[in-house]
């Protein structure tokens, strides 16, 4: 298993690097089934947390604390999406069995994880957050974070940012 891994983490992708512009026809699904276009979110932060499967210990703890956090960031502009493979229906019913506040944005075809850069492994996301600034271009690229320590990090790491107007440039 862990040559598996070495061989997973080792395979190159074209990731969305620091100051690339998001599409503005780049969209997605959530949960509900709305369009979440990218180009209507220009002029706020956009934090997109990628993890694997729906409802698993992990991606709840990750998901609970992105929720729990949620008007923290709120407050800084930015708008936190959950991203993964699963369906809408399988987003719905994480949602409601954790209460989760954050919207869930369904990646079914793999358009979104393969824009920004985000390995599948048997459909599988790696745990990856990507931070897009007010003008649209990814600020934040990192991959393998922890779903215990990352949202907690990613908001530091905005709120320090946005402190020294480094991110916005």
């Amino acid at each position: 298993m862990r040559q598996l891994a070495a061989l997973v983490i080792g395979v190159s992708a074209t990731h969305a690097q620091v100051g690339r512009e998001v599409p503005p026809t780049l969209s997605a699904p959530d949960e509900t089934g709305r369009i979440v276009s990218f180009g209507a979110l220009r002029g706020q932060w956009v934090v997109l947390f990628f993890y694997p499967h729906d409802d698993t210990p992990g991606c709840t703890r990750q998901a609970k604390e992105f929720s729990r956090l949620h008007s923290e960031f709120q407050r800084l502009g930015a708008q936190v999406y959950g991203v993964s493979t699963q369906s809408s229906e399988s987003h719905r019913a994480f949602k409601k069995k954790h209460n989760l506040t954050v919207p869930l944005l369904v990646d079914e075809n793999g358009k979104l994880s393969d824009f920004f850069g985000v390995k599948r492994l048997m459909g599988l996301c790696s745990r990856d957050v990507v931070v897009i600034n007010p003008q649209g271009m990814v600020a934040l690229f990192r991959q393998g974070v922890s779903p215990d320590t990352s949202p907690k990090e990613i908001l530091a790491w905005l709120k320090s940012n946005q402190n020294s107007g480094e991110a916005g440039k």
